[in-house]
């Protein structure tokens, strides 16, 4: 029977299955890693756009079977991604400072894009829970939520609603974490950054930027549910306001 997938990578083994007329005929698979060393040039360090794409391959690849997307496989790099998702927010970074563990970075990239809104709870959690931060076992627990099981009032309920005081240093360690993930990651993977960022900003009591954040990423993706609960926990906007910003915007919300 074949294994549920998630739409991203259902869509995308689909389209990979077409053109595929047997296994014996796969190009072999290198980790992404090494892939990125190898055409790394002199002693630079690979960039992370690159390695997040190199690792984008090396999950798909892996991953595609006959039957469907390999739950193994799915498995594996959602535990991976919240072993480095800790080991990066216990990095010894400075205020402001962006993580440079660009391997790491790759992995959490790829789990943005095919597994977003439980990486997105799992790190929300992380950050703003009142036992935060969470054990490792926890940490992939979450992780390990269909998408589609994510009950984001839920989360908003006990991360945001009950009147605890988030710790700005573990938000700031996290901005670090998510900045250059938002700065090199797909698309998709960057406005859902920017819905996860817009949460952060409201549990800091900062509804403004909460605001800016969240249209932007509703602007993208209509969907987008971190960025709905955000707008749902602030005051509704001037219609006439909200026009004036949208004119300013070039007639569209984004960035």
């Amino acid at each position: 029977m074949p294994l549920e997938n998630t739409d991203a990578e259902e869509r995308i083994t689909r389209e990979t299955m077409i053109g595929w007329n047997d296994l014996a005929s796969e190009e072999p698979r290198i980790p992404f890693i090494v892939e990125s060393e190898a055409t790394a040039a002199d002693t630079d360090e690979p960039p992370l756009d690159e390695l997040i794409t190199a690792a984008t391959h090396e999950y798909l690849d892996s991953g595609m079977t006959y039957d469907g997307f390999s739950e193994h496989v799915r498995t594996t790099w959602r535990n991976a991604a919240a072993y480095d998702w800790s080991k990066l927010m216990a990095e010894p970074r400075s205020t402001g400072e962006w993580s440079s563990d660009a391997n790491r970075l790759a992995v959490l990239g790829v789990m943005m894009q095919f597994a977003p809104e439980s990486t997105c709870m799992m790190i929300a959690s992380d950050i703003l829970a009142e036992n935060a931060p969470l054990s490792l076992p926890a940490l992939r627990e979450r992780i390990n939520t269909p998408d589609g099981m994510v009950n984001t009032d839920l989360l908003f309920s006990r991360l945001i609603d009950n009147g605890t005081t988030p710790d700005p240093a573990r938000i700031d360690m996290a901005m670090g974490i998510l900045g250059p993930l938002e700065a090199n990651a797909p698309t998709d993977a960057c406005y859902r950054i920017i819905g996860l960022k817009a949460m952060l900003s409201l549990a800091m009591g900062d509804g403004e930027k909460a605001r800016e954040l969240a249209e932007q990423a509703i602007g993208y993706d209509a969907s987008d549910r971190f960025a709905s609960s955000v707008l749902d926990r602030l005051p509704e906007t001037d219609p006439a306001m909200e026009a004036a910003n949208v004119w300013e915007n070039g007639g569209h919300l984004g960035r």
